[in-house]
């Protein structure tokens, strides 16, 4: 056997070891981050599930060996209670962190860039027709000056 191919058969065994001792170690931080995250729910809480809804914690209890998060969305008369495992919670907001109420500042941001775009393109082109016009003019002056020469 060559050189070379010692390298890389060494090369591919150490990556077949390698790779799954990382994936391990990855998907074990991730498992304490949510347990501590999950152990650490308590009612009041502004949380986000996984599947996008946002809400406050208003009641924690344990069915079926399953730590189950009521949670109240909406506001006024337009509330709601969903009840969800523990671990559907994705992110638990602080205090200080800024959350995000509804989609319509969004929409909003949306149609402003929207408009900024619009009002660019239609600035660009009265730019673009005045040019027009002062080249006009400063050729029309240009004729003018040399038909009163003649």
């Amino acid at each position: 056997m060559d050189a070379t191919q010692i390298v890389l058969i060494v090369f591919i065994v150490l990556l077949i070891i390698i790779y799954p001792v990382m994936m391990f170690s990855k998907n074990k931080k991730e498992n304490q981050r949510m347990l501590e995250q999950t152990n650490s729910l308590k009612r009041g809480d502004r949380v986000l599930t996984t599947s996008g809804v946002y809400g406050t914690i208003v009641d924690l209890h344990y069915g079926d060996e399953k730590k189950i998060v009521t949670i109240e969305t909406g506001e006024g008369n337009k509330k709601g209670y969903i009840s969800v495992d523990a671990y559907a919670i994705y992110k638990v907001f602080n205090k200080e962190e800024p959350q995000v109420q509804s989609s319509q500042p969004v929409v909003n941001a949306e149609e402003n860039k929207k408009n900024k775009n619009e009002k660019s393109v239609l600035e660009e082109m009265k730019k673009a027709e005045d040019d027009k016009d002062s080249q006009k003019s400063s050729k029309e002056k240009a004729e003018n000056s040399t038909e009163n020469k003649d």
